[in-house]
């Protein structure tokens, strides 16, 4: 199956999540850079992918995908190959979505930059604010984590809730959050920076040059 395109943006922690999934599963993608912050993503022609005139998209021979858990449930439904994203039996599966729903409705979401610019112009309030809700979330994912992790967050296979894990680590950075007092967090961050696929799915990757 060709012909999968990717809107994203370099920074974008939903965008990375997908690009992720493709280099896990071994997709060839063309990969489609969408500027969140000049405009480009309000555009009529953006909008028609992605109402909200967010990121990720991804073009598929059936239609276009939205939300990053939708678009990587289908690719893991569609190339059912190893790795398996997601655990077979119903309570690590559960474990697993339970973790990344932390990241994904909970943490990322309030520190997205129209959330902070609603927050306040001033950048210091709204570098205040991203590490709180931050530092919240992250805490609360390494409390469950405790309960679960292996080399990973759920046991000893990588999966959606990692894909989750690690971009938010990047905007953790981002925002100088510590993670000093979340070992858990600590240890499977360093498992997934030593993966290829991580590696070539980084911003890093995919920043624009100027």
């Amino acid at each position: 199956m060709n012909g999968l395109k990717l809107y994203h943006y370099w920074r974008s922690s939903s965008s990375w999540r997908v690009r992720w999934a493709l280099e896990l599963k071994s997709l060839p993608c063309e990969m489609i850079a969408v500027n969140l912050v000049n405009g480009e993503s309000e555009s009529p022609e953006h909008l028609k992918r992605h109402p909200l005139g967010y990121v990720p998209a991804l073009e598929t021979h059936q239609g276009t995908l939205t939300q990053s858990l939708a678009i990587v449930r289908w690719i893991e439904d569609t190339f059912p190959g190893s790795p398996p994203l997601f655990p077979e039996a119903p309570w690590e599966h559960a474990r697993v979505l339970q973790l990344a729903d932390m990241i994904c409705s909970d943490t990322q979401p309030i520190q997205n930059v129209n959330v902070l610019q609603m927050h306040s112009s001033d950048p210091m309030e709204q570098k205040c604010w991203a590490q709180y809700f931050i530092a919240q979330g992250l805490h609360a994912f390494e409390t469950i984590a405790s309960q679960t992790a292996g080399k990973y967050s759920v046991g000893d296979a990588l999966s959606w809730a990692d894909l989750c894990l690690m971009p938010q680590l990047y905007n953790a950075k981002r925002y100088e959050v510590s993670l000093e007092t979340l070992p858990v967090i600590q240890q499977i961050s360093k498992e997934c920076e030593r993966l290829p696929t991580y590696l070539a799915s980084h911003p890093s990757r995919y920043e624009p040059q100027s």
